[in-house]
């Protein structure tokens, strides 16, 4: 038996919590792979890899079972974790930031150096070849890219400035950590001042800092003194600000690339929603932290 799905992500593959006949609770995600959506069976065959190489000091749900079932056109993966009490962070508290925090820095610590039983790829590698991104707001800045996010006023007029952090964005990323490489509230779950992160398809090598300082522009928005936590934060402890910027630059950069985009077969309207969403509060900061407004 399987409770409703949940209410939120953005693939189109099932997923609920599973009520095993052995009293069992478990959450189960299932996909098929297809030419118009590939990135389902490819998302969920990379969280089965990633989940049983992950060390069991990671804030993270246990693996439960994974199996891929083929047909003749289009296979499914399926992968089964434990299920884990909690609430998503939505809207952003301090509590839940600490929480996040606190787990960030679990992760990190089990997670440096990475795990030798799995292949990760290269954070900066990725964005370094990621060239569709890179040059979002050099076509802002010599008028080939019309805006039509409803973004900051000064979006334009800035475009040099952050064209040249997010090219900035590969070498300050690099690092030797595991990092999960998509959090945010909708893949945490709180529960008792606890944090588990959860969907873990991302997992890339890159600086260690990269992972709290994304969840923090949207808890900016929610009204968190995030400037306070990268003050005090041990994860950011002596990163340069300007690497921090690039990566608000790159992601901002990254989220307004495909926000015209038609969403794929199955997909959510949502996530065009999202990304604007979450390209604006990233802009909002940076203009911020570099006094453009």
């Amino acid at each position: 038996r399987a409770d409703p799905p949940p209410g939120s992500g953005f693939t189109g593959s099932f997923a609920a919590v599973v009520h095993l006949q052995d009293g069992r609770r478990v959450f189960a995600k299932a996909g098929r792979g297809s030419a118009e959506n590939p990135h389902v069976l490819r998302a969920l065959t990379q969280e089965a890899s990633v989940l049983a190489a992950l060390p069991p000091a990671v804030p993270a749900p246990g693996l439960v079972g994974a199996r891929r079932v083929e047909d003749d056109e289009h296979p499914w993966q399926v992968v089964v974790v434990e299920a884990v009490e909690g609430r998503l962070p939505q809207p952003w508290t301090e509590s839940d930031v600490y929480a996040v925090h606190e787990a960030c820095q679990r992760a990190a610590s089990a997670l440096t150096p990475p795990p030798a039983a799995i292949t990760l790829p290269s954070l900066p590698d990725d964005v370094r070849a990621d060239t569709r991104t890179l040059g979002l707001f050099d076509g802002l800045g010599d008028g080939s890219l019309t805006p039509t996010w409803g973004q900051p006023s000064w979006l334009v007029e800035r475009a040099t400035d952050l064209s040249g952090l997010a090219r900035h964005a590969p070498a300050a990323v690099g690092g030797r950590t595991a990092c999960h490489g998509d959090l945010r509230a909708d893949n945490v779950l709180v529960h008792r001042g606890r944090a588990v992160l959860v969907d873990w398809n991302w997992l890339a090598v890159a600086a260690a800092w990269t992972d709290f300082v994304a969840v923090l522009p949207l808890a900016r928005a929610d009204g968190v003194d995030v400037d306070a936590w990268v003050r005090r934060s041990a994860l950011c402890r002596d990163v340069d600000p300007e690497a921090i910027d690039a990566w608000l630059a790159y992601i901002a950069a990254y989220m307004l690339a495909a926000a015209d985009d038609p969403v794929w077969p199955g997909g959510s309207p949502l996530v065009r929603v999202h990304q604007r969403r979450y390209a604006r509060t990233f802009l909002d900061w940076i203009a911020v932290r570099r006094g453009w407004a």
